[in-house]
């Protein structure tokens, strides 16, 4: 079997919660295997492996376990750390105690943490893991694996709002090569990188936040059919305007309570008319991320992976009625000027 050990830095807060996660985070290797398979599904899987399907790549590296068959992956991971009870933290933290004082852009990616607190790695104070990627299938794929592992702890991150700015990780000391890890996918042409700059990773939470508040303000926004983007899916639910939504670029479900109505509206995914429920999670394709490079050099990324946006031609449900989805909101967010290309 080969083997090979990375060793990792967590350079944001890290909400890792496990079985009970207002009480305890824990870094666990069946979390990074997630994150992991969901970065080989946004990249399209090897090259190497082509024709072979996506799912069948993955069933061969992860394994599989659903519709009767059971299969194990030949990639093993384990998380090593030299005290492993830094690998838990039963520090409860909510937004205030992490620096997301009221009015700060910090505060506007750390909302759900204003009323409830929950385990929290704070970034700094964890002094490090390694993670150690072991394969054993056959040599050949060995590159292909060496790429992923360098994708996830480029651009990965754990836990719950890691996709906004949380739970980012850093390879302590030199790090394998991005771009060339890239390159041994089939999809990387559907990842889309581009930055904002930033002196730390403080800095680096705040102009993210800032720059999502930007697209997410119905002022900011570009106009379309007569109003803004963001007015028009804030107001969805409650006129008869029957144009296209946009809102699965920041993703679903959103409920929504109006107070001066008293109320609510219901973003969903899919809508069951029998039993007049809507269900289904549509996490939104746009991805933040501090970064940090070789020398303490740091940026603010921006990622678009294109091949979790919402699918053309599908509908969106709010409160049980279909609607059209529009992408222009993801394309005018990927093309904003203030963004420049990311440059590992």
């Amino acid at each position: 079997m080969m083997l090979q050990t990375y060793p990792l830095d967590l350079i944001t807060p890290g909400i890792c919660g496990g079985v009970r996660p207002e009480k305890q985070a824990e870094i666990r290797a069946s979390s990074i295997r997630g994150v992991m398979r969901w970065w080989f599904r946004a990249l399209g899987g090897f090259k190497s492996l082509a024709p072979a399907t996506l799912a069948e790549q993955e069933i061969l590296i992860f394994g599989c376990s659903g519709g009767g068959v059971a299969q194990a992956g030949r990639m093993l991971l384990r998380v090593k750390c030299a005290n492993p009870d830094r690998l838990r933290s039963a520090s409860s933290r909510n937004a205030g105690q992490l620096k997301a004082f009221p009015g700060t852009e910090r505060e506007y990616l750390l909302f759900p943490l204003i009323q409830r607190s929950r385990a929290v790695f704070d970034a700094g104070r964890l002094p490090g893991f390694e993670l150690e990627i072991g394969w054993r299938g056959r040599s050949g794929l060995w590159p292909d694996i060496q790429a992923l592992a360098a994708v996830f702890g480029h651009l990965g991150a754990l836990g719950f709002r890691s996709r906004r700015a949380m739970g980012a990780l850093a390879f302590r000391g030199t790090a394998p090569d991005l771009s060339q890890a890239l390159a041994a996918f089939s999809g990387a042409g559907q990842l889309t990188v581009k930055a904002l700059p930033a002196q730390d990773a403080a800095q680096a939470i705040s102009v993210l936040a800032k720059w999502l508040r930007k697209w997410r303000s119905s002022e900011r926004n570009r106009r379309a059919e007569g109003g803004s983007l963001g007015r028009q899916d804030h107001d969805a639910g409650l006129n008869q305007h029957q144009g296209p939504v946009y809102r699965p670029a920041l993703g679903l479900p959103i409920d929504q309570f109006f107070s001066h109505s008293q109320r609510t509206v219901y973003w969903d995914e899919s809508y069951h008319p029998k039993q007049q429920t809507g269900s289904g999670r549509f996490a939104s394709p746009v991805l933040l991320r501090p970064y940090r490079q070789a020398g303490s050099r740091w940026q603010a990324l921006v990622i678009f992976a294109d091949a979790h946006r919402w699918p053309q031609d599908k509908k969106v449900f709010i409160n049980g009625r279909p609607r059209a989805v529009a992408l222009d909101l993801y394309e005018a967010m990927k093309n904003d000027p203030q963004l420049i290309p990311f440059q590992p």
